[in-house]
């Protein structure tokens, strides 16, 4: 009894927790994890240390993709904008002109591209990744082409990670933008730009920067969301599985995230989520064959209502980003002097 009221003190606030509680037989079973948490919120990260910085890439963009090449420049020109400084994407099947856009950003050693023509190997690809290339990069990020990160006050993503560093992952939560009302997609518009309808509240999903001096734990859906590392103590001795940290500085891991969602304007980062753009766009994603699904959800039209219909309010924090990218994309001729 003494258990459940300190964790119910630590998560009241959290719908989705306690959904798992009050169905939960044995709510001994969350024990072990939440001793772990303690152990590392309050004696293990004060152990830790900042990187040396020694690798070819300060920060790094992992990502795949299928015929995704109207969305690709945007995204790489807003990533590279805010501090990437490479990107490693691996193809999927694609049977668009993904090439044709990609090769300016190949041939100037901004993007190394890797075919991968092998069906729902997304986690696999991502561990081709980390057992080929993370010794060219400090950080990386597991990433999809719909997703951007988003800094509410600093300027770069390198400014923003220089407060959290000796964390070896972090967490950065999804803001979930949906159709905007929109049947079509204008082309001629940024994504950024018009999608700016989104859900209320952070949600508890999203993406983790990884200090790639640790060893994945494992790589499984959780990899995807919350990866977790192999971490030395005692000389290497032991290496105790991490978790990765919110922006507050708590290990998280689900369902105990220690943090409020709904009460998101403390947050100084987020990654703006484009799950779905509008609705042709959303359409023909639901005819293709997905990357990590067998089964595609999204054929599912009431998992697309159910994310539809939060989208209650407007968003436009990466509107601060806009004119920035508009210009470092050449929409508009001026002499920088």
């Amino acid at each position: 009894m003494a258990f459940k009221n300190i964790l119910v003190l630590f998560v009241k606030k959290h719908k989705r927790l306690r959904g798992v509680i009050a169905s939960c037989h044995d709510r001994m079973m969350l024990l072990p994890l939440f001793l772990n948490l303690l152990f590392q919120n309050f004696i293990l990260r004060f152990f830790l240390r900042k990187p040396k910085y020694t690798k070819k890439y300060r920060i790094s963009i992992c990502g795949i993709f299928k015929n995704e090449a109207p969305f690709l420049k945007e995204w790489i020109e807003f990533h590279e904008m805010i501090g990437v400084e490479h990107f490693y994407l691996y193809n999927n099947n694609s049977e668009d002109n993904y090439k044709e856009v990609l090769q300016p950003y190949m041939d100037k050693g901004l993007v190394s591209l890797i075919d991968w023509p092998y069906d729902q190997a997304q986690i696999k690809a991502y561990q081709n990744f980390y057992e080929t290339y993370r010794h060219e990069t400090q950080w990386v990020s597991f990433l999809d082409i719909d997703e951007f990160f988003c800094p509410r006050y600093e300027r770069t993503l390198t400014n923003w990670l220089a407060k959290y560093d000796k964390y070896p992952v972090l967490v950065i939560y999804w803001r979930m933008f949906g159709t905007s009302g929109q049947l079509y997609h204008q082309s001629d518009q940024l994504v950024i730009e018009q999608y700016s309808v989104s859900w209320d509240h952070l949600y508890h999903c999203g993406k983790c920067l990884v200090n790639t001096d640790y060893d994945i734990s494992v790589f499984d859906t959780s990899t995807h969301h919350l990866t977790r590392v192999r971490y030395p103590l005692l000389g290497g001795l032991f290496r105790w599985t991490m978790f990765p940290v919110n922006q507050f500085g708590w290990f998280v891991f689900e369902p105990i995230f220690f943090s409020h969602f709904d009460h998101d304007s403390n947050y100084t980062i987020q990654i703006n989520h484009y799950w779905s753009k509008a609705w042709d766009v959303y359409e023909k994603k639901r005819r293709m064959t997905d990357v990590y699904f067998k089964v595609n959800p999204k054929l599912n039209m009431d998992y697309f209502f159910e994310h539809e219909e939060n989208n209650r309010t407007t968003n436009h924090v990466i509107f601060r980003f806009l004119m920035q990218l508009k210009l470092k994309m050449g929409l508009y001729k001026y002499e920088n002097n």
